[in-house]
């Protein structure tokens, strides 16, 4: 792997994958061809990204890093790589349709996240999914677990549910501290997310949904009545009366409830609110 001038930043959660054979492999892995687009989200050093220039039409590799994306803007055009742009923006903050529009049509995203925003940016890859074919992510070994876990373990939570409602979530290769460098203190998993082409049950409120969802979790231990009137922003019967419609025990736990359930729920209040 290439050298960098620039040193990895620690506030910006820098990890960058320094296995070249490993990079491969993970690239190889994706059912990419030359019909399809990428958006690379964090291209770092460009570690895969040269790897899916090989395999897709175009890159548009987006880098925060101001030096590292002038830096592997360099690389490239010395590479004579015409089909890959090195965007210098911030990902959290930039409007994902302008990236569709340079792409005339949907793009899957590839990317090694920054530990410290991988959640806001999974939910970013969920908000803009319209316009994403699927998207593959390296994550921390706990992020992946969390979204991969079933209703009753500890690592069952929001975004579990937030995220598994919208997309099929398959673990595809899980890399130890040392494929990255500065090494982190835990694994990573690389994951694919590929959304459901139907969903069900349909929500009918999704502001209501994700409050349900996060009020539920807000504290564990809570039986799921208390922790839905906790807030005060419904009374106690409205809330005793959707959860008796729903066949839910008011006194279980948010963290045994399934995706399906949370969905009912959330609709039965809503319905229950429009009485």
């Amino acid at each position: 792997m290439t050298r960098s001038s620039y040193p990895p930043l620690k506030s910006l959660s820098q990890n960058f994958l320094r296995n070249e054979s490993q990079a491969k492999h993970l690239v190889d892995r994706l059912p990419l061809t030359l019909l399809d687009t990428v958006v690379e989200l964090g291209a770092g050093q460009g570690a895969m990204t040269f790897l899916l220039a090989e395999k897709v039409s175009r890159v548009l590799a987006v880098e925060i890093d101001a030096g590292h994306s002038a830096e592997l803007e360099k690389r490239v055009s010395e590479a004579g790589k015409k089909n890959v742009e090195v965007i210098h923006e911030d990902l959290l903050k930039t409007d994902w349709n302008e990236w569709f529009r340079r792409l005339n049509g949907p793009f899957m995203v590839v990317g090694n996240l920054p530990y410290h925003i991988s959640t806001p940016i999974l939910f970013r890859i969920i908000e803009n999914r319209p316009i994403i074919k699927a998207a593959y992510v390296m994550l921390q070994k706990e992020v992946a677990d969390r979204l991969l876990a079933q209703p009753g373990t500890k690592e069952y939570g929001v975004i579990t549910v937030l995220i598994g409602y919208y997309a099929r979530i398959q673990p595809l290769m899980q890399l130890k501290p040392g494929s990255f460098f500065p090494r982190p203190k835990v694994s990573s998993t690389f994951i694919e997310l590929v959304f459901h082409q139907k969903l069900t049950p349909r929500i009918e409120n999704e502001d209501l949904f994700r409050w349900v969802v996060r009020s539920s979790f807000a504290q564990r231990r809570k039986q799921i009545k208390n922790a839905l009137i906790a807030d005060a922003r419904f009374s106690g019967t409205l809330i005793a009366k959707a959860l008796e419609e729903n066949r839910i025990d008011p006194q279980c736990r948010g963290e045994t409830l399934t995706i399906p359930q949370f969905v009912t729920l959330a609709n039965i209040l809503a319905n229950l609110i429009k009485k």
